[in-house]
């Protein structure tokens, strides 16, 4: 293997990592399994899962963020994104929508607590929406992956935005 393929390989690897932590709080706000979200307060246990938005929130959008916490529908756009973001990053698929939606719900996410508390420019968000583009860039999503398989499909040929 050249420098190339092992940096690829490593990309491919990085993205189903970011995959993996969209898909666990799936998960853990599905059933409530105990991590950052209590045991018997999954949404199948009727919790909310943007409630803690209500807690953590604060800066310039704190208001339109309180307003949404525990708001049905927010709590099952957040949970589908969650599911098919995690999805499409592990598996490797839609590799453009993939990365806009990522990288918007981790902006999304980052909006939620301005300024940092941890670093006075940026945090882990901002870091992970890079990582997202240089995985989408550099060719994280052609390994380890379905993508070959996904973007010879009639429909993905047909309208490129789904490759």
């Amino acid at each position: 293997m050249d420098k190339q393929e092992i940096g690829e390989n490593a990309l491919a690897v990085l993205r189903i990592m970011i995959g993996w932590l969209f898909l666990w709080p799936f998960f853990d706000k599905l059933f409530g399994l105990g991590f950052q979200t209590e045991h018997g307060q999954g949404m199948i246990d009727g919790g909310s899962p943007s409630s803690y938005v209500e807690y953590m929130t604060r800066g310039p959008f704190e208001a339109v963020f309180k307003a949404m916490a525990g708001n049905a529908f927010i709590d099952y756009l957040m949970m589908a994104a969650l599911l098919i973001l995690g999805i499409t990053l592990m598996l490797g698929f839609a590799s453009k929508l993939t990365t806009i939606g990522a990288s918007a719900f981790v902006l999304v996410m980052f909006c939620i607590e301005l300024p940092p508390t941890d670093n006075p420019l940026f945090d882990y968000h901002i870091t992970w929406i890079a990582a997202l583009i240089v995985i989408y860039y550099l060719g994280g999503f052609e390994r380890l992956s379905i993508y070959n398989w996904w973007k010879e499909l009639p429909l993905v040929k047909k309208f490129p935005i789904l490759e």
